[in-house]
């Protein structure tokens, strides 16, 4: 009895250790890729130390606040329950993906860094993509989110610098940018770049001169029913749709059943079913 069951042990570590011999299942996942490659000017360790030093000298001061136990919050009442301290905002600095792409859109910012450690890239990506269109410097900094909580008490992937303030972190970063060139694009890029401009510029002119023939107010026509019998819209397009289907299909070789019972009818639907059943020679009859 003992051999047998030392034998049994043995067999079982062999099956655990072993590696399974199954085949492997193939399978096709569709991935989001861009043919084009992306523009993601990362910096160095020493331009990235030259940016850390700029953004320090307009360090303000971020009081610490540690957040109590839960134990000990559930018993004050939320009225007097302890908040963080408001931060001062330095004046001139854009804070999160928001801010800045609205920045961007109206003119007011003219510089952007980027945490270069984000994932996934495509959380940035749409303000990549504008600032090169608006011809807004941008460089990629690793460790931003560390930077901008030391400095600022808040952590952000995406820091701006507005027009005309903060003049030295600016010249900073367009000093670094030159050792960063962008791509340059081709001629069918711009074409249709251009193109998509002069669309949205049309799109433009044509609801502003709509507004201006409303004078900034709009008309809105109400229908009344006159009585539950009759419609109060009725569709221009259902007065050319004859009422009978039709089976016709256009361009395409087919064969037509046009003795197919209609299986809204139910009678003739039954009626078919119980000649199939009754034609049927293997059919088990009741003795």
């Amino acid at each position: 009895m003992n051999e047998t069951k030392a034998k049994e042990a043995t067999t079982l570590q062999k099956k655990k250790n072993s590696i399974s011999k199954g085949k492997l299942k193939k399978t096709i996942k569709n991935v989001l890729c861009r043919p084009d490659p992306v523009f993601w000017p990362e910096v160095t360790e020493d331009e990235g130390q030259r940016l850390e030093s700029a953004l320090k000298k307009h360090k303000i001061a971020v009081p610490e606040f540690k957040k109590p136990h839960w134990k000990e919050l559930k018993l004050i009442p939320k009225e007097k329950r302890p908040k963080p301290p408001k931060l001062k905002k330095v004046e001139g600095l854009l804070l999160g993906i928001r801010e800045c792409t609205d920045a961007v859109q109206t003119g007011e910012c003219s510089a952007i860094i980027i945490e270069a450690k984000v994932n996934p890239r495509m959380i940035v990506q749409p303000i990549l993509e504008l600032c090169t269109t608006k011809d807004v410097t941008v460089l990629c900094l690793s460790d931003l989110r560390k930077i901008t909580a030391a400095n600022f008490g808040t952590p952000t992937s995406c820091l701006g610098i507005k027009r005309n303030t903060l003049l030295d972190t600016k010249k900073e970063i367009l000093e670094i940018a030159k050792n960063h060139p962008r791509p340059e694009q081709s001629n069918e890029q711009k074409k249709l770049n251009n193109s998509i401009e002069e669309k949205m510029d049309i799109e433009n002119v044509e609801t502003r001169e709509e507004s201006n023939v409303c004078d900034g107010t709009t008309t809105f026509q109400f229908l009344y029913r006159t009585s539950k019998k009759n419609r109060v819209f009725v569709p221009t397009a259902l007065e050319n749709v004859s009422s009978k289907p039709t089976r016709r299909f256009i361009g395409q070789d087919f064969i037509e059943f046009s003795d197919k019972p209609d299986l809204k009818n139910s009678k003739a639907f039954m009626r078919m079913l119980v000649k199939k059943f009754a034609n049927n020679p293997d059919r088990v009859k009741k003795k």
